[in-house]
């Protein structure tokens, strides 16, 4: 299937991506946990089998682990090398070019946990109200981790990963319920007040997961410029012996006869056809598109060694009429290409649907000029 397809292309240290997402989700299980052990601890909520200090005990323990998991996650994502995130990019928010508000999230929700677990490790010194007033950010720092994994990430649309987000959100949404119910000590102002905020705050996530990170395109979307996804584009892209791709597109492209005018949104239909491995292990994957409204053919080649499934891209290969072009970057059942036409370059965002036992496939393209 075409996820199949996409989600194993473009990345050369699969071990160090795979983990840095893998770390990225559990981190959010681990953080949405810490939140919830700390409304129980907070309610004071107690059983024979589980007295208070089991919800203290546990839920600090918990919070040490996730930070040291969220370390190995970032540690990962800047050590993977294939979008260029490095070390200050994750400790000072919004200075990343891959995907700078998304990813200045998760760099401000990781300084948020910080600061609430140093200061828990002097809250003798600082005193209690201090530290009360900082271990607020807490319940910030959750919804700031949620929407930074839904848009910075590439698995929001796997059904795996949008399981593990609607359960983490619903957990805490139903812990904090519970304390604002159960929370006799505060004011009904206070509560209520509270409970708008957190029907907000939830109304806020979904919203902005259906429009955006679930729905297909997102990588052009994210904020993430044209000529940047070129560049990792190109720095995935190598030959067979390890030298520079031979698929670089021309500066100064033929014109495109029979490319529309953009912008565009047509129906596209066309064939897959996959090559076995060859001698040096491997494999091509060939998508041979037609648009609606145009005569120009859309071919998109991939070609790397058989992964899971899969193709792990070592290069690609765009053409579209007379111009040509690169894959520039893959979300699920979506595809962006940049191919150079004759007054600058033109982006595609292809969605496409495969059927592997005819070898067909069909779907939707757009395209628009880069800015």
């Amino acid at each position: 299937m075409i996820a199949t397809v996409v989600a194993t292309v473009g990345h050369g240290s699969t071990a160090l991506w795979y983990l840095t997402r893998a770390t990225g989700l559990v981190s959010l299980i681990l953080l949405s946990a810490t939140v919830v052990l700390g409304t129980v601890a907070s309610v004071g909520w107690t059983t024979d089998r589980w007295p208070r200090f089991l919800s203290q005990s546990v839920h600090r323990n918990l919070s040490l682990f996730c930070i040291a998991l969220i370390g190995v996650h970032v540690v990962s994502t800047i050590g993977d090398g294939y979008v260029p995130i490095g070390l200050a990019d994750a400790v000072i928010p919004f200075r990343s070019p891959y995907r700078p508000i998304w990813v200045g999230l998760g760099a401000l929700a990781f300084d948020m946990l910080l600061a609430v677990a140093i200061t828990s490790g002097l809250r003798r010194r600082i005193g209690a109200g201090a530290w009360r007033g900082i271990h607020w950010l807490a319940y910030a720092c959750w919804p700031i981790a949620v929407i930074h994994g839904l848009g910075s990430g590439s698995d929001a649309r796997l059904p795996g990963a949008t399981l593990v987000f609607v359960l983490c959100t619903g957990s805490v949404a139903a812990a904090v319920a519970w304390r604002l119910a159960a929370g006799r000590a505060r004011s009904m102002s206070w509560r209520l007040g509270g409970a708008v905020t957190g029907a907000a705050v939830l109304v806020v996530i979904a919203a902005f997961a259906m429009a955006g990170p679930l729905r297909p395109g997102w990588s052009h979307r994210s904020g993430t410029s044209s000529a940047l996804l070129a560049q990792l584009s190109g720095a995935a892209t190598t030959s067979y012996s390890g030298a520079a791709a031979s698929s670089t597109p021309s500066t100064s492209p033929p014109p495109a006869a029979g490319v529309p005018t953009t912008p565009f949104d047509t129906s596209v239909s066309g064939t897959v056809a996959t090559t076995p491995p060859n001698g040096n292990g491997d494999s091509e994957v060939t998508l041979t598109m037609q648009l609606a409204d145009s005569t120009a053919p859309l071919t998109v080649r991939i070609i790397g060694p058989s992964e899971n499934g899969g193709v792990a891209m070592r290069r690609s290969e765009v053409t579209f009429g007379g111009l040509s072009g690169q894959v520039t970057a893959l979300d699920g059942s979506s595809i962006g290409a940049v191919v150079n036409g004759p007054s600058g370059s033109l982006s595609l965002t292809m969605n496409l649907s495969l059927d592997p036992a005819a070898g067909t496939l069909t779907g939707q393209v757009s395209g628009s000029a880069v800015q």
